[in-house]
């Protein structure tokens, strides 16, 4: 068995030296700060800290060393095997034709030392947490097992014919088709920040209305008079608000110019592969076969400039336990609405939406059971209180300024509900054909999940005595994919729309 390349001990040893640094003022942290919180003089324990990180890089060598001694891996006529662990011995075989996904990846470190981490995964939900297989090599071995791997995946075992795969590209940077320019990623930048600026605006007229109310009933006068504290509640609004989009904004920069840097969709024979990244570069590769739905998904800001996402949903898809990457089944990042229909045309031709050809029939059950309550519990709420400070005889200015406020804010939270409600009744719908559905929910994020009737697993009938009398229910399609996501929901819509979904079950 083949052990793996020595620069996974060198480009760990790299990253350790942060690491050491981090568990040690995190230990030593009352040596750096007195009871009080201020910076002690710390030239006097330099040689306890030095100690510490010595002890705490030996620990995190030593077990390198020990990883890099019992790991490796082998490839047989059928299947690929794998040995890792040091306290918890891993032994994980998978045969070729079971493989599902190929990933690469290289951190900043890996890059210094040219070596690549290759994850090999089944696509089961028993593992979906992490790969079953992982590689640690060289970037050029890595690109060649990749490649004999996407082969060997389609032979089931090797053979003399097990010949490169051929190559097209479907998308990337430079493609007329979609190109993730500058533009347009200070664009989606720019949305994300509006998206979280809104939020945190509605966040804080609510916490303005809430602390006015305390004013009034403990008499703050540390607040000041009526005109300061309104002063006072704008500016710490807008400095959250500003605050918090700074972050977004470096976030988000970070995301659209670093983590999608050379962004390219390429296909292998029957392959996916999605690569993309300037410090860390990914490049994963899966089945065609494997994808089980792709979604659309449109904010509320983007709904209005034209703007969409494009994911995908593929089945045990994940990354390895070591690195999680909560964007793995990214396929297009950012792309004007109109244009979805002819990229999916091109790279994904079986998962193009259709038009919706039902609509919600009532918009009173989008929003029926909120009012119902949190109507009760915040109207029960509101009388309580205003009878508690009448029994201690509060003044009336008093009561009145409360229950208006206490008003006002319960009048912002259904206003905010019955927006959603209403976006939410434009917005649901299905459309069914040629063994493809398409399905439309949301509120404010509007969503568009296109998959196979293949993968359509059941039809939930979900309603209430009265939904059914009057012939309408919401539904819950269960799909053949990862068990923590594999409902798809359309609301309020026609209960004859359930006996045809379950035909197609049939079928």
């Amino acid at each position: 068995m083949k052990r793996f390349d020595k620069g996974y001990i060198y480009s760990s040893l790299l990253s350790d030296v942060i690491y050491s640094f981090v568990v040690m003022f995190v230990f030593l942290e009352e040596l750096l700060f007195t009871d009080e919180g201020e910076l002690r003089n710390i030239i006097p324990y330099i040689p306890i800290f030095i100690v510490a990180f010595i002890l705490i890089y030996s620990c995190f060598t030593a077990y390198r060393i020990m990883y890099y001694k019992t790991s490796g891996y082998e490839l047989t006529e059928t299947e690929i095997r794998c040995n890792k662990g040091v306290l918890f011995r891993k032994h994980s075989v998978l045969e070729y034709k079971k493989i599902h996904a190929i990933n690469k990846r290289q951190s900043i470190f890996h890059r210094i030392f040219g070596i690549a981490v290759l994850t090999v995964d089944s696509g089961s939900t028993n593992t979906a947490h992490q790969a079953e297989i992982m590689i640690i090599e060289k970037s050029s071995i890595v690109d060649s097992l990749v490649a004999e791997l996407n082969s060997l995946k389609e032979n089931g075992a090797r053979t003399p014919e097990s010949d490169s795969l051929e190559e097209s590209v479907l998308l990337s940077e430079s493609d007329s088709l979609y190109n993730f320019t500058s533009k347009k990623k200070m664009l989606y930048t720019l949305i994300n920040v509006a998206s979280m600026a809104f939020f945190i605006a509605l966040i804080g007229a609510l916490a303005i209305i809430v602390i006015g109310v305390c004013k009034l009933m403990l008499e703050l006068d540390y607040l000041g008079t009526w005109g300061q504290y309104f002063l006072y509640a704008v500016l710490i609004t807008l400095g959250a608000m500003l605050l918090s989009s700074f972050f977004v904004l470096i976030g988000c920069l970070l995301s659209s110019f670093v983590k999608y840097y050379k962004f390219a969709i390429t296909k292998r024979g029957n392959n996916i592969e999605i690569s993309y990244g300037l410090l860390e570069k990914h490049t994963n590769t899966f089945s065609y076969d494997r994808i089980k739905a792709v979604k659309v998904q449109q904010g509320i800001v983007q709904r209005l400039l034209g703007f969409a996402s494009i994911n995908l949903e593929v089945i045990g898809y994940t990354a390895d336990s070591d690195n999680e990457n909560t964007d793995i089944g990214v396929l297009v990042p950012f792309c004007k609405y109109d244009e979805v229909g002819e990229i999916l045309e091109r790279v994904l031709p079986d998962y193009t939406p259709d038009e919706k050809k039902t609509s919600a029939v009532s918009y009173f059950p989008f929003v029926s059971w909120f009012l119902l309550i949190f109507g009760t519990i915040s109207g029960l709420a509101l009388s309580l209180t205003v009878a508690i400070m009448l029994i201690f005889s509060v003044s009336a200015p008093i009561v009145l300024s409360v229950a208006l406020s206490t008003a006002l804010a319960i009048a912002i939270v259904i206003g905010v509900k019955l927006l959603h409600g209403f976006l939410a009744y434009k917005i649901n719908g299905i459309a069914s054909s040629g063994g493809k559905i398409t399905v439309y929910s949301g509120g404010f994020t509007r969503k568009v999940t296109v998959f196979t009737v293949k993968d359509l697993v059941a039809v939930e009938d979900v309603t209430t005595p009265l939904r059914k009398k009057a012939g309408i229910a919401s539904l819950v399609l269960h799909l053949r994919t990862n068990a923590a996501s594999n409902e798809v929901k359309v609301h309020i819509q026609e209960a004859s729309l359930t006996e045809e979904l379950e035909k197609l079950l049939k079928v």
